[in-house]
């Protein structure tokens, strides 16, 4: 072991696979450390799974629920079926009201089985697809033997026109001030009228699909919102005559409100407040006000653990399985203390959900791994990794495999330490980097050339989404220099690896979706680079800029305006990375994206179904315009 002081230079966990080789463990033999599940060891009968893909496809939800059943010999097997099977169209207001976005796919049970009092301001139509594909998933899941659950926003915002009918239910504005132009309000759970409303929704739910067993909720963020609490993004508001109760008072009073609902339907619910935005303070006081088999995912961890797939980390792109990832996921689960196990297929805002061969793998590891004693510590992880690189590439590819991995992690690790807050939903897909031009001067783009990719840019100001690459749902945000350029040199290391791995290897499938994924992930992390690298050399020329368009002076100069240079070079990798993302594109990669299925639902957080050709317009004007910055900054003149 004298040797490893020499090893500085590996990366944590890859200096732990050296240490196992030179300890005598062969990545190819596997045999010390072979994992083996115990036959269909049942668990806990009281443990339940609950898995979420917003699916809409019924065909796909037939599929999705046959993976699912590989877990029934483990516990009780509920599938969310709360998906709208349409977009709320009606909600979002005219102009650039983005912040509507963020709810316009909230399903809630006002949307399938109005409230009377409510029932006047939803579309029917609208309400009637709802129930139809409510009732069918019931129906799917009815006959494989599963359960079923239901997800929710509460309370969900309502319209404008309600509260003009019903003023003494209005309850707190839950919209951000800085990312629309029109407020929003959720009804008070405080008013008796509005906790007999949500009761008599719940009810008529629960006697239509009594196989839904956990109601699962969250509140504060994207549409919904409870009275007075500290994260409301306008602050802390709501009516006065409420404002003398607890957060934790409010919580229970909501949660007792759904099981109220329950009992009038003759059911029994589990209830789980989930991913929701309080203070510190509120959420010791929510936990200490719980009701009865009702929990705080936040808090009683001890019950409650959620795993998800990489769908909801790396959207929009979806079909990759990283092993160590999964394994970690599947070790943070307590064996004996986590009743509950949430799995998520769930991409950003119901936009989208993990490829079926994707979710399938994963649930069939997760089955094959859930039982199995990992142990504590790197090495106990590097061991059940080379497994699993066994397992995927076979004795030839499995060292390949396990350096690619575990270089991946280091990536990983990287992005996650200087880059935590960069995320290609935000920057790449809702400010439209991917698909926009980079241009010096954006203000001479034609309206014609903005009109693909303008509407999307989420902003409540053109001129903002037009001048500011950087603006960020109403933050302008910045990137350090150099760190997108080293993240994408480690991803790059850990791809190349991957496609090492011969087409021999038993899952080269999912070996190369996972590469392929990785790339297509890259090249959107590059454009945000590139666009928050641009917005900086344009506002630092930005008194040359206010001068106008001007000839430079007739002096010699070899190199030009500093500024030229660098800005030519962001525009040229930006546009050579447009043509990357179109080649892989193009070579299947749209099945990686999740995407609008036609051109109408394509909105800020879903990219088009006509990406490829965004890409290749996009090309085209940065070309048409390269030339603009030479009317502002000196070229050279040798």
């Amino acid at each position: 072991m004298s040797g490893i002081k020499h090893l500085k230079w590996i990366p944590k966990l890859l200096l732990v696979a050296v240490i196992l080789v030179i300890s005598g463990f062969h990545f190819a033999s596997g045999t010390e450390t072979k994992i083996e599940p115990d036959d269909k060891k049942a668990l806990d009968e009281e443990r339940v799974f609950i898995i979420h893909a917003p699916i809409t496809d019924l065909v796909e939800f037939r599929e999705l629920a046959k993976q699912a059943s590989l877990l029934k010999p483990y516990g009780q097997v509920e599938i969310n079926i709360s998906t709208l099977a349409d977009k709320s169209f009606y909600e979002i207001p005219e102009g650039r009201n983005f912040w509507y976005e963020y709810a316009s796919r909230n399903p809630t049970p006002y949307k399938f089985f109005p409230d009377p009092k409510i029932a006047p301001y939803i579309p029917v139509d609208f309400v009637k697809k709802n129930r139809e594909s409510l009732l069918a998933k019931a129906k799917i899941l009815r006959e494989m033997g599963l359960g079923a659950a239901f997800w929710s926003y509460e309370p969900n915002f309502l319209p404008v026109a309600f509260f003009d009918k019903y003023p003494d239910m209005l309850g707190p504005r839950v919209d951000h001030p800085r990312r629309n132009n029109q407020p929003a309000f959720a009804p008070c759970i405080s008013v008796e009228e509005t906790r007999e409303m949500y009761q008599s929704m719940v009810a008529e739910l629960l006697k239509n699909v009594p196989e839904i067993k956990t109601f699962f909720f969250k509140t504060n963020d994207a549409g919904s919102g409870i009275c007075w609490s500290d994260w409301q993004y306008v602050g802390p508001n709501g009516p006065s005559h409420c404002k003398h109760k607890s957060m934790g008072e409010r919580v229970a009073l909501l949660m007792n409100t759904f099981q109220e609902g329950a009992k009038a339907a003759g059911n029994e619910i589990s209830i789980y407040l989930t991913g929701s935005m309080f203070s510190d303070e509120e959420k010791k006081d929510i936990y200490s006000h719980l009701p009865e088999n009702c929990y705080y995912q936040s808090h009683n961890s001890d019950k409650v653990k959620a795993v998800s797939s990489l769908a909801v980390s790396h959207f929009p792109v979806k079909g990759m399985l990283d092993p160590l990832a999964f394994l970690r996921s599947i070790k943070s689960i307590d064996e004996e203390k986590n009743k509950t196990i949430f799995i998520s297929f769930r991409a950003s805002y119901d936009r989208g959900y993990e490829r079926l061969d994707t979710s399938g793998k994963f649930l069939e590891m997760f089955v094959k791994y859930l039982s199995v004693e990992i142990g504590e510590g790197e090495v106990n992880e590097i061991k059940a990794l080379q497994q699993i690189c066994l397992e995927w590439a076979g004795e030839q590819y499995s060292e390949i495999l396990l350096k690619g991995i575990l270089a991946l992690e280091e990536a990983n690790k990287y992005k996650s330490d200087v880059l935590g807050r960069i995320s290609a939903i935000y920057w790449s897909v809702s400010s439209r980097h991917v698909t926009r031009p980079l241009v010096f001067a954006p203000d001479l783009l034609k309206k014609e050339e903005e009109s693909y990719f303008m509407p999307y840019v989420f902003n409540p100001t053109e001129d903002e989404a037009r001048m500011d690459y950087t603006d960020i749902h109403g933050g302008h945000a910045d990137i350090q220099d150099g760190v997108v350029q080293k993240y994408l040199s480690k991803l790059n290391k850990a791809i190349g690896l991957l496609e090492k791995v011969g087409a021999e290897a038993p899952e080269k499938i999912s070996i190369q979706n996972l590469a392929t994924g990785l790339s297509i992930y890259g090249s959107f992390i590059r454009s945000a680079g590139n666009f928050a690298e641009a917005q900086v050399i344009r506002e630092r020329s930005a008194d040359k800029v206010k001068t106008g368009p001007h000839r430079p002076g007739k002096s010699g100069d070899w190199t030009g305006d500093p500024d030229l240079q660098s800005f030519n070079a962001v525009m040229r990798d930006e546009l050579d990375n447009a043509q990357t993302l179109i080649n892989i594109l193009e070579n299947g990669g749209m099945g990686f994206i999740n995407h609008a299925k036609s051109p109408e639902y394509e909105d800020t957080f879903l990219l088009g179904p006509d990406l490829i050709d965004q890409l290749k317009l996009k090309r085209k004007i940065m070309l048409r315009h390269w030339i603009d910055i030479e009317s502002y900054l000196t070229t050279p003149f040798k």
